[in-house]
């Protein structure tokens, strides 16, 4: 008889069951821990990388705001009618444009013998001579050394003691032999302060050095390392030799094993490289090894444990993705969520307000000419400016409301369960709150005030979904920014209907210019003694359907459509056959001044189209003068249009500045550029007897152009008593109603037939 042993085997199935587990439990937690450690290294590269990236466009930015601000100071110092302004203007001139480069350092120009000439901390140059160092001496040796970046030294000026470099451009004078430098210290000190934020770990470094292998700056900081080499490693010579890239190596100065990612900064011989230690990278893998290692054997022990520890690894793989989608939903420079977050946020209010037939606003705010900021400031400080309105917005804002960045300067602030007046009570606070000063240097105490438009649409009565309700708080925010800016308005169904009679305004602009039914009225531009000595071409639309319509209204549509640049084509070929038709009638019009816009001065074939038009209808380049507002010296693509203003100077064209005085109105570009005459703005001119500032910056104005020996011409004269003030102070020609509105070319005509009758001939030479 058989004995049956239903449990003999169990225990060896279950050793065996145990051993599997164990090896396959064993097997997997190798493979992760393999996994999880590069892993690590991979992370930790990508965050070296994006940190070197980082530092390298932040400096690469800075040093070139501070070589073009030298550049300045090199045209201003070989412009010689600055020269002879007072020594306070004429630092001032100087230095205007400097101010983002300040927060890097001093500026300087020397004489020959390395002596102060002008000094950006001080009207009056400092008893300085810097003929010693090696910025100066390599320019006043070496004709062709360009941009040069000095050894770091120890500045013996106002910050005497701090470890200092400098660049350096060289002078030389007519003659073509050295006149001294310009140059610029930049406080290494900066540099540290940059660097001593970023998130390094225990024993991570950041080190700017030089291409020669010279420490610059080294984060943590200690003052010996500042001028030390690292020349002797041997893995410096690949980092000088490439562009960017990551290696493992033993530091030179304190023999810690680290991960570096190294990038060259732009043209400049500078190199910034980060290091992490492999420690610090390997940290946290080293407790999850031992972790999941005593899991392991608890595992090995207890066959249950494996469920758990699986579930734990895996509840924290999850934990680690859902941080990281999260990420990916919020803006990186405000911490705001953004567009993906935005969609889902107005879908969980979309749907409450359905579910409880309630009410909400979708406030779209956009701040106010945003881009001077980061134009004059610098984009560092446009985006501390952006960081600052973002906290600002969250303090207004009640729990359950949300707001954000779309991107740019624009935001968006949703408020569940709100009616028209708690959404105006808060786009109010949010307003107030913008318009405060944002302090950017505490030391000096300098600020930027900024404020915002805000167009509010309401859920359900401006829309019933999300897209509709973002389009109609835009159309919102642009009928406040229209109103002037700094203010709120509700969306209304009159908003939709100006965009669309904008667009069918736009069609028959399009229409008309193409079939040649617009026209140009000519106003004349006299002397004091009411003789001519030229007109202006100003274009005219009358539309069959539209009657007349205004140039303000027509002009900034032609702008948006692009249809500006065929428009002023049209308006220039015009109003040259108009001056070569009066001409050849025997009507004596000294030239013709015709408006023209940034996007005319893109054109690489501007000049030569200028030039070809004025050779089809027989007219010299004296014969035409183009005016250009101040708004195009500062356009985003300001070097291709200054090529194109040198070019048709060249020709012979004379420039000039329409408007002047409501713009970016600059010293410093009136000498840069070849400009010959200056138009005061009717703003001004029609204060004039009412209001003494307007007076005093018409007065202004004529000085100025005096100085430069520009033409100065006022338009918008109305009065005889604004014109005697106008003659009084010396102002050249003039423009307005009071001598004449713009004319048909036949009026024109006979407006210029009668004033030879009632204007005294020009006295003979």
């Amino acid at each position: 008889m058989r004995v049956r042993r239903p449990f003999l085997g169990a225990p060896v199935l279950f050793v065996i069951a145990g051993i599997a587990i164990t090896l396959a439990t064993t097997g997997v937690m190798a493979l992760s821990l393999y996994q999880m450690r590069r892993d690590a290294m991979s992370q930790a590269r990508d965050a070296a990388e994006n940190l070197a990236d980082s530092l390298e466009k932040e400096t690469e930015r800075n040093l070139d705001v501070f070589q073009l601000a030298m550049r300045e100071v090199a045209i201003s110092i070989q412009t010689p009618e600055l020269q002879r302004l007072p020594a306070d203007v004429r630092q001032l001139v100087a230095f205007g444009t400097t101010r983002g480069a300040r927060q890097l350092g001093a500026m300087f120009a020397t004489d020959a013998a390395g002596n102060f000439i002008l000094d950006s901390r001080s009207p009056v140059p400092r008893r300085l001579n810097v003929g010693d160092r090696d910025y100066f001496q390599v320019q006043q040796r070496d004709k062709g050394a360009g941009l040069y970046l000095s050894r770091p030294f120890l500045s013996r000026g106002d910050d005497a003691g701090q470890p200092t470099i400098a660049l350096s451009l060289r002078l030389d004078g007519q003659d073509g032999q050295f006149a001294g430098i310009v140059a610029g210290s930049l406080r290494l000190k900066y540099f540290h302060e940059m660097f001593k934020d970023a998130i390094l770990g225990r024993h991570g470094t950041i080190t700017l050095l030089r291409t020669d292998g010279s420490v610059l700056m080294r984060q943590p900081y200690h003052p010996g390392d500042v001028g030390s080499t690292l020349a002797g490693g041997h893995s410096f010579p690949p980092l000088v030799r490439s562009d960017q890239g990551s290696y493992v190596d033993i530091a030179v100065l304190d023999h810690v094993r680290r991960l570096y990612s190294f990038k060259r900064i732009g043209r400049y011989p500078l190199v910034v490289v980060v290091g992490l230690s492999t420690g610090d990278i390997y940290a946290g893998w080293h407790r999850r090894a031992i972790a999941i290692g005593a899991v392991t054997i608890v595992i090995d022990v207890l066959s249950i444990g494996l469920s758990l520890m699986f579930a734990g690894l895996l509840r924290r793989r999850l934990e680690m993705e859902r941080q990281l989608r999260e990420l990916a939903w919020f803006d990186s420079l405000t911490g705001l969520p953004n567009r993906t977050q935005l969609q889902r946020e107005a879908r969980r209010a979309l749907a409450h307000a359905k579910q409880d037939a309630s009410s909400f606003a979708t406030l779209f705010i956009d701040l106010d000419r945003f881009k001077r900021v980061n134009d004059t400031q610098g984009h560092a400080v446009g985006d501390e400016v952006l960081r600052e309105i973002a906290g600002r917005l969250r303090e207004q804002l009640h729990a359950g409301d949300s707001v954000s960045r779309l991107g740019g300067d624009e935001f968006l602030a949703i408020l569940q369960d709100c009616d028209v007046l708690k959404a105006m009570h808060v786009a109010g606070r949010i307003l107030q709150a913008i318009r405060q000063p944002v302090a950017l240097d505490s030391e000096q105490d300098t600020s930027i005030t900024i404020s915002a438009s805000i167009g509010i649409a309401m859920y359900p009565s401006d829309g019933e979904n999300t897209d509709v309700l973002l389009r109609n708080a835009d159309m919102a925010m642009y009928q406040a920014k229209r109103s002037g800016r700094n203010r709120i308005h509700f969306y209304a169904p009159e908003y939709e209907r100006k965009a669309r009679e904008h667009l069918d305004l736009e069609i028959a602009l399009q229409h008309d210019l193409k079939a040649r039914t617009l026209s140009v009225a000519y106003q004349p531009k006299v002397d004091a003694t009411g003789r001519l000595h030229g007109a202006e071409a100003l274009v005219r639309w009358r539309n069959d359907r539209m009657d007349s319509i205004p140039p303000d209204y027509f002009i900034p549509i032609a702008e948006e459509s692009g249809l500006i640049v065929e428009l002023d084509a049209w308006v220039l070929g015009e109003a040259c056959r108009q001056l070569a038709a009066w001409r050849a009638g025997g009507l004596a019009v000294p030239n013709i001044a015709v408006n023209v816009c940034a996007m005319d001065l893109k054109r690489p074939d501007y000049p030569g189209f200028v030039a070809r038009t004025l050779a089809d209808h027989g007219l010299a380049p004296a014969d035409l003068i183009l005016e250009m507002t101040e708004r195009v010296m500062f356009d985003e693509a300001a070097d291709d249009i200054r090529t194109s203003i040198d070019e048709i100077h060249a020709l012979g064209v004379m420039l000039a500045i329409d408007d002047f005085g409501t713009g970016y109105s600059s010293l410093n570009y009136l000498h840069r550029f070849p400009v010959g005459e200056l138009k005061i703005d009717k703003s001004f001119v029609q204060g004039i007897g009412d209001n003494a500032r307007s007076e005093s910056l018409a007065q202004t104005i004529i000085n100025i152009g005096k100085t430069l020996k520009l033409t100065v011409v006022a338009e918008g004269i109305e009065t005889p008593a604004q014109r005697e003030f106008l003659r009084r102070h010396d102002c050249d020609l003039y423009q307005g109603y009071l001598f004449s509105p713009p004319l048909s070319p036949d009026d024109f005509a006979r407006w210029v037939a009668a004033q030879r009758q009632s204007v005294p001939a020009r006295p003979s030479p």
